[in-house]
């Protein structure tokens, strides 16, 4: 196990006795869910950790890729749930602030490392361009999967077994990025937002400190 997947580990461990704290400190259980939402963050990572490898076939890879995208947007998707944070009560506005902080890093964190390894095997593939590209399209992809997350309600499984209600709910919010109202700019802003973080990660991971 990487260093980095351990740190993680426990980074989520911490974070978790945290969010159990609060309903021991207060006796609110409504920011439990992030637990719930920090473990689907986990299996995009997971999934890129374990069967993402450069040199495997395309064959391999195509299947892999299309079940990791599934539940890619669920690790930056955490952090949105910082909009609760206008719900809470006036006395826990700090631990609430820091907690959702804390889920939303760690999510992201779990998100970009993922989508460090998706970077490396297309790399090592296809031309720079070609994969820089790729890159961009998956963060607007998933920016698009973020929003019917958060806005419309709607989670990965249901692709599974509700696909034909959300294929049909997602081509009728695409329809309204024609007009300039929540849903584009939203798309448009996270898609920026996910790719300015990744590419920091990107620098951080592959250039030297001096």
């Amino acid at each position: 196990m990487s260093k980095i997947t351990q740190a993680l580990m426990v980074v989520s461990v911490v974070v978790i006795v945290f969010d159990i704290a609060r309903l021991d400190l207060w006796g609110t259980t409504d920011l439990l869910y992030l637990i719930w939402n920090l473990f689907l963050a986990w299996i995009p990572y997971l999934i890129s950790l374990c069967f993402i490898k450069k040199n495997m076939s395309i064959n391999l890879f195509v299947p892999i890729f299309i079940l990791w995208f599934l539940f890619f947007p669920n690790a930056p998707y955490i952090v949105t749930d910082a909009w609760h944070l206008v719900s809470s009560l006036p006395s826990l506005l700090w631990y609430d602030g820091l907690l959702l902080f804390f889920f939303g890093w760690i999510g992201l964190l779990l998100g970009m490392l993922s989508l460090f390894r998706i970077h490396q095997y297309l790399k090592a593939h296809l031309s720079y361009l070609f994969s820089e590209l790729i890159i961009l399209a998956i963060c607007f992809i998933s920016s698009f999967g973020v929003y019917l997350g958060r806005f419309e309600r709607w989670n990965s499984w249901d692709l599974f077994v509700n696909p034909l209600h959300l294929i049909k709910d997602s081509f009728y919010v695409s329809t309204r990025f024609t007009h300039l109202g929540t849903s584009s700019l939203f798309v448009l802003i996270f898609t920026i937002f996910m790719y300015l973080v990744y590419k920091t990660v990107y620098i951080l991971i592959t250039d030297k400190v001096e």
